[in-house]
């Protein structure tokens, strides 16, 4: 392990005038599900007193009886990396309430280290939901209400209220909402905090009737994950989190395909939801039938728009800024090597990308957007300044009050081509890919690691690299991976890329791969299976230059535990590959950026099992330097396709059926 001194921090990074002082603010932003209820009824061997099962027509529930033991969770065992409570999150609660009553009924709070303030709650009383929450200062109340006379009908609902920064949306069974205003507080300690269960840690304003579950999820609106809009769009639910309706209408339910639900009389006509199929079943007599399937399937591809560039693109990167919306950058490297290259934020309403910021770049070849805690940053390489290979590629992070990224550090390159940014056991990491230095294509790939006290990424570890292009971190069970693709000694492209295994703090050398000038590592999982797919762009082997090189994909045998070549595609100059998702398939399409001639076509592959990857489709779009799939909050799906010859890239739209 390598790590530089103060004294290289120094010499070779620049933040100190770009950079706060200040620590941190360590904001809950992870979408992992927490199971609030089941953690506070873990933390009792057995059922606490006052607590009862019930199960009825197939939901099993917790009744809660008005002297019911306090049930509850210390905040630091659910938010255990973070300092401060959410300004987005979500709570989903399935209830039952048996006995109207008129007073408070907490059926969840957090309250502070004072054991008295009520941070955030949320109670019933009579036909009202209250969101409660403090304001600027702990004496400060806010509350927002929602009246629904269902409430107090007997019957299951389930309710997700959605918090995000100054909205408040309760979502009921599914069916309807409501928005309201509220302003969440910025900063909410949660030291010494502790949730409580169907209560408010006194005797009175205790809820009594029956909870099915009660879950959190940070940093996400899950409405549009767990509620389908139609029959027709996709349903994907979130995991382990169910839908109840009233008895009065049709019951719903998403499960995942290990769960057993059995059909009955006193479940006839619900519908169930299975997310690996895809389908909508609705119990009838004693058997489940298919109605209707959900999962959106890829139709065909159509031109969507142009992305207007200052000059042909190398790379594009699409990302979410939280609380802004959806942004692409877009490398550009034209006659002007230090030519700035531009970022682009999506339009809802025109369905458009339109020129948001430019930033100063030199030939740049890739952007990586990565998130430190609360902070989100973008990583610009730069390969070269005028014809020397050593550059200063940059760091950028964005600044919520301008609205912009605006330089966070500089750090010293030699025709970077990649960045890569992944995390192992809470420590943040940033790789790049150096092409080539002053001495040739020989030339040492760094890991870096994020110093929390500097704010500053420092050197950790040196890898000796050949002429790489590319760095994909990927992780399988326990063990966390750097796959490299060295493309040319300065001789030759036929090379040995490089997998990488992490062990005892270091990357090790795990396994060599045979490759002809590659350009890209794409990893990625299917059906439970891990495959790498690298990119090859060229041949110049004595008895065979040229351009028109299989690419190729391994999956990882576990009982050899190695990668092992499962196909070879047919590409001609592939600068990348791209993997995603329409549904429940997968499809994988290549980059060809060949130099023979400008009349290239893109293929799409849809896997297909024992087939593997099968051509489904062809688009004409010209030579392209990179794909980049992804899905607005309406659930469109889009590809872009970086133009390697001219400033014009194209927007296509994948229209699903």
């Amino acid at each position: 392990m390598i790590v530089t001194s103060l004294i290289w921090i120094v010499t070779w990074i620049t933040i100190a005038t770009m950079t706060s002082s200040k620590p941190l603010q360590r904001l809950c932003t992870g979408t992992d599900v927490v199971d609030m209820l089941a953690l506070s009824l873990s933390e009792h061997p057995d059922l606490p007193t006052g607590v009862e099962i019930i199960k009825e027509g197939g939901i099993t529930g917790y009744r809660f009886d008005p002297e019911a033991r306090l049930l509850g969770v210390n905040a630091d065992v659910i938010m255990t990396s973070c300092n401060f409570f959410p300004r987005e999150f979500s709570l989903v609660v399935t209830f039952r309430r048996e006995i109207p009553r008129s007073e408070n009924e907490y059926l969840m709070t957090l309250v502070g280290q004072d054991r008295h303030t009520v941070l955030v709650g949320l109670r019933l009383q009579r036909n009202s939901l209250n969101f409660d929450s403090v304001g600027r200062s702990l004496g400060e109340r806010r509350n927002v209400r929602y009246e629904d006379t269902r409430f107090n009908d007997g019957e299951w609902h389930t309710v997700v209220v959605a918090v995000a920064g100054s909205k408040v949306k309760f979502t009921i069974d599914c069916m309807t909402s409501s928005t309201s205003d509220l302003i969440f507080p910025r900063r909410m300690s949660t030291r010494g905090a502790r949730i409580h269960i169907a209560s408010r840690r006194k005797k009175r304003g205790r809820f009594t009737g029956m909870l099915r579950q009660l879950k959190f999820i940070a940093g996400s609106d899950v409405t549009r994950h767990l509620c389908p809009t139609s029959l027709h769009t996709s349903y994907p639910g979130w995991f382990g989190v169910q839908v109840y309706t009233s008895k009065k209408a049709t019951t719903k339910a998403v499960v995942d395909d290990d769960v057993t639900m059995t059909c009955t009389s006193d479940n006839k006509g619900q519908l169930l939801y299975r997310k690996q199929d895809g389908d909508v079943t609705m119990c009838q007599g004693d058997k489940w039938m298919t109605i209707a399937s959900t999962q959106p399937k890829l139709d065909y591809v159509i031109e969507h728009g142009s992305l207007l560039t200052k000059s042909k693109t190398l790379d594009v990167e699409v990302f979410e800024v939280a609380g802004e919306g959806m942004f692409l950058a877009a490398a550009n490297q034209g006659r002007d090597r230090n030519m700035a290259s531009t970022i682009y934020k999506w339009e809802g309403d025109t369905k458009r990308f339109v020129a948001y910021q430019d930033i100063a770049t030199e030939t740049a070849r890739h952007f990586e957007f990565f998130t430190i805690e609360s902070e989100q940053f973008l990583a610009v390489a730069n390969h070269e300044v005028g014809n020397s290979p050593t550059a200063v590629s940059a760091i950028y992070r964005w600044n919520h009050k301008r609205r912009r990224f605006v330089p966070h550090q500089f750090i010293r390159t030699f025709a970077a081509r990649n960045w890569e940014s992944f995390q192992i056991d809470g420590k943040f990491y940033l790789v790049v890919a150096n092409y080539a230095g002053d001495n040739g294509q020989k030339e040492t790939s760094w890991v870096y690691i994020w110093n929390p006290d500097h704010r500053a990424f420092i050197k950790y570890q040196a890898l000796q690299t050949i002429g790489a292009y590319d760095v994909e971190h990927f992780q399988i069970g326990a063990d966390h991976y750097l796959a490299v693709a060295n493309s040319f000694n300065g001789v030759k492209t036929k090379l040995d890329s490089v997998i990488y295994r992490w062990r005892h703090s270091n990357f090790v050398p795990f396994q060599y791969i045979e490759t002809f000038g590659a350009t890209d590592w794409e990893y990625f999982v299917i059906s439970g299976r891990h495959f790498l797919a690298v990119a090859n762009y060229y041949d110049n082997s004595p008895d065979r230059v040229t351009y028109v090189i299989n690419s190729f994909v391994f999956e990882f045998q576990e009982e050899i535990n190695q990668f092992v070549k499962i196909q070879e595609l047919p590409t001609q100059g592939a600068r990348d590959i791209e993997v995603f998702e329409v549904g429940s398939d997968s499809f994988l399409v290549s980059a060809s950026a060949s130099d023979e001639h400008r009349n290239l076509k893109s293929v799409i592959y849809r896997w297909q099992g024992m087939e593997h990857f099968v051509p489904v489709h062809t688009v004409p779009i010209g030579p392209c330097a990179d794909w980049e799939a992804f899905r607005t909050s309406q659930g469109e799906y889009y590809l872009v396709s970086a133009n390697v010859i001219s400033r014009t890239s194209a927007i296509m739209r994948v229209l699903t059926y």
